[in-house]
């Protein structure tokens, strides 16, 4: 299928890539350039904290927030131990890594071989029992060749340099996770300098006959002993000097950083992954992509320069966009990336999703709608469910939507119509890069999955009180809030709707609360207030302020910050005046006391 790459670039603050075929848009790419990714860079840093109840270390590596890096993601040859202790961990390591390849536990073993293979690739079902098992295997093997099992204080100290690796960015209060196991993500494989005989093929890769050709390769290709390589799921059809071109390359980039890093002082950043133009390029450039199509000089001539380096023959694909009307209008992009940013989606059949993310999870929910063309509710249900798991799949990518994801299917009662709907599902994500893991439908019509945040969404939602509930609930608030001691007065500040709504339709409750308990309650209201933003002044009976409850936004507070800043400025400013004042006076006091002393000497 013939496709096309559309780079925005235009905009001052953010730049927007998307894959388009020409049924639908495939992959979608945002960045703003107020807040950029620096998932997988890598910097020279130091242990700022060891905590042993975590096992794990606080890391600087020169953002404000420190990194958190688990005893796990720490390489041996940091072990602050005598060379002896540490040679032998490395010698068991290697013994326990060849061990590894040759069970069926491995993460790299050539699945074509079982009867579900497909199936089993595709949605790597049970893959944490799998780590799980791998994790309690290595501690075996570990304890058979006599490693003691250190903890992270008595091998790490605070203070020591590291490098590091960004594996997942910050999130509210979380700080970045890290790792000192290096990864190199080149076109066609992926180089880890300093894991040793690790690495092998994609599960992607499921077909037999590639496995076997790409294995072949790498045991043609000189790799040091000290590193391992991962072929990627873009190097399945590719010749050995695609792989040794861009395995070369990794290599060169990886000198780079080392030279880079001894020069180095930490914390400092040491490797860029890059910007968002070099990684689509690298990751969504393939043989079906047709031409490349920019919108904005930079980004012209930065996607130019980076073709030649990558693959020099696919130069003349990369077009400068000229046109008067925006690029993702021409191409008639806009209008179906709008719809991202609506919760409902519409199917063809006349059914639509419900599309809810919420703080840990997101739900989907599927009607039917008008759809009523097929013989039986079965058969509706059925053709509903396959339409709707084909469109999620592809409103999951483009939202970037992760964690844990609940689909309500529409009920089917035949058992086999669940198990097509499944199916469905799982070759829908097949071309979704992030890892996921699907289960079964329940008997409630029930599918949970989750899937890898590969990045920090473009689109943030929050869940909100509706107007009359927002409305009901300022007024429970007041009467909470007006039996604490010696309250009598309440004013309410909430926006303008809220009032108008609370006006129309409570105001019988607002009465009969004031006469009863007898309280003066005031609803005032606020522009710059939106919903659920509220302040709920306490008064006594002589009008002075006992307490003040508020919801305020950031903004909001921000702005009345900068404003008592600059009164206490004013003030400061009043005060400096005066007192100049009155060291002036002070002194032409002294200078008229002195001349009168001297006066009176004379005579």
């Amino acid at each position: 299928m013939e496709k096309n790459l559309y780079i925005d670039a235009s905009h001052p603050n953010e730049t927007r890539i998307v894959l388009k075929s020409n049924n639908s848009i495939e992959e979608y790419e945002f960045e703003d350039k107020n807040n950029l990714n620096f998932k997988n860079n890598i910097y020279l840093a130091t242990i700022s904290r060891v905590e042993p109840s975590l096992q794990a270390a606080f890391v600087n590596f020169g953002r404000e927030r420190h990194g958190f890096l688990a005893f796990n993601d720490i390489q041996s040859d940091y072990y602050q131990l005598p060379s002896e202790d540490k040679e032998k961990i490395r010698i068991a390591e290697e013994k326990i890594r060849e061990e590894l390849k040759d069970k069926p536990l491995d993460s790299n073993q050539d699945n074509s071989q079982s009867d579900n293979k497909n199936e089993k690739i595709e949605t790597n079902e049970n893959q944490s029992e799998k780590d799980d098992k791998k994790k309690e295997y290595r501690e075996k093997v570990k304890s058979s060749y006599g490693i003691k099992r250190y903890k992270i204080q008595e091998v790490i100290k605070p203070g020591q340099v590291i490098l590091i690796q960004v594996i997942k960015e910050e999130r509210g209060q979380k700080g970045a996770a890290l790792t000192t196991f290096i990864s190199l993500a080149g076109k066609y494989m992926v180089l880890m300098p300093n894991t040793p005989k690790g690495g092998g093929i994609s599960r992607k890769i499921f077909n037999s006959s590639d496995r076997q050709k790409i294995r072949n390769i790498l045991n043609e290709i000189e790799i040091p002993k000290s590193m391992g390589v991962i072929v990627r799921t873009a190097g399945a059809n590719k010749t050995k000097n695609e792989i040794e071109k861009d395995f070369q390359n990794t290599l060169k980039t990886w000198e780079e950083i080392k030279d880079k890093a001894l020069d180095s002082n930490a914390p400092s950043l040491v490797y860029e992954e890059g910007d968002i133009i070099k990684r689509t390029l690298r990751d969504t450039y393939d043989n079906d992509t047709k031409n490349v199509y920019v919108e904005g000089n930079e980004a012209y001539q930065k996607a130019k320069k980076f073709m030649k380096e990558l693959m020099p023959k696919n130069v003349k694909n990369i077009k400068k966009y000229r046109g008067k009307i925006p690029l993702f209008h021409d191409a008639n992009i806009e209008k179906e990336l709008n719809n991202i940013y609506e919760p409902t989606v519409k199917l063809k059949s006349g059914g639509y999703l419900v599309i809810n993310p919420t703080e840990a999870l997101v739900s989907i929910d599927i009607n039917s709608g008008q759809s009523t063309k097929q013989i039986n509710i079965e058969k509706t249900a059925l053709n509903t469910n396959l339409e709707a798991a084909e469109e999620i799949a592809h409103q999951i990518k483009l939202r970037d939507l992760s964690g844990l994801i609940v689909i309500d299917f529409i009920d089917m009662m035949n058992f086999y119509n669940r198990r097509i709907v499944e199916k469905k599902m799982r070759e829908s994500i097949r071309k979704d890069r992030a890892r996921i893991q699907i289960g079964r439908i329940s008997n409630f019509g029930l599918l949970e999955m989750t899937r890898q945040r590969l990045r920090e969404g473009s689109i943030k939602w929050e869940t909100q009180l509706s107007l009359s509930s927002f409305s009901q609930k300022i007024l429970k608030k007041i009467q909470h809030l007006a039996f604490t001691d010696k309250v009598k007065i309440v004013n309410s500040y909430v926006p303008e709707k809220v009032k108008t709504y609370i006006e129309k339709n409570l105001l019988d409750e607002l009465k009969y609360f004031q006469k009863k308990y007898t309280f003066e309650v005031k609803i005032l209201s606020k522009e710059e207030f939106i919903i659920p933003e509220y302040k709920i002044d306490l008064l006594n009976k002589s009008k002075k302020l006992i307490n003040s409850i508020e919801n305020i936004n950031a903004i909001i507070k921000i702005k009345k910050i900068e404003k008592d800043i600059k009164k206490d400025k004013k003030e400061k400013n009043k005060s400096t005046l005066k007192g100049k004042e009155k060291i002036k006076k002070t002194k032409s006091k002294k200078k008229i006391r002195t001349l009168w002393v001297r006066r009176k000497k004379k005579n």
